[in-house]
């Protein structure tokens, strides 16, 4: 059996992403290999979430889970001091999807109305794009289909100027 790696007892709040969902959980203790969470929802085993302790961000596959509790084990070492010394950060801004996933948040935030508007205009370009193709291929179509009845309309002609 392998010996155990040395666990450090903690309560530490974090945000936890299983999916799309972000969920608020609780790290126990915590090893440079893994972790313990408690969280309302703990995720199945087998599947990989992410954990957000301030500017830290944790990838890992969760071993087991039982009532509210959950173990991991983490895809890179961790810095366990430099997690447990990190500030709580738990009133950060959030937004749509929960909490802020960049390293840097942006400096200007889009509102609705730019989004709407961006969105406008690029189907505006879409549909812009569209009748220029067909216009295209239309042209295409009609020098074609007239040059294909040039000699019979011809003949034509020529029978009709005859009688």
């Amino acid at each position: 059996m392998k010996p155990r790696e040395p666990r450090k007892k903690v309560m530490i709040k974090a945000r936890m992403r299983v999916g799309t969902a972000w969920r608020d959980a609780c790290i126990l203790d915590m090893s440079t290999r893994g972790l313990m969470i408690q969280a309302s929802e703990p995720p199945p085993g087998g599947s990989y979430l992410e954990l957000r302790r301030g500017r830290h961000v944790i990838i890992a596959r969760v071993v087991w889970s039982r009532d509210r509790r959950a173990g991991l084990r983490a895809q890179d070492p961790l810095p366990t001091e430099a997690i447990i010394s990190e500030p709580d950060q738990s009133a950060a801004p959030s937004t749509a999807g929960g909490v802020e996933r960049r390293a840097e948040p942006l400096a200007r935030v889009r509102t609705v109305a730019q989004h709407e508007h961006n969105r406008w205009r690029s189907r505006a370009w879409e549909f812009a794009s569209i009748v220029l193709v067909g216009g295209v291929l239309a042209t295409f179509a009609f020098d074609a289909v007239a040059s294909a009845l040039e000699r019979p309309m011809t003949a034509v002609e020529g029978a009709l100027e005859g009688k």
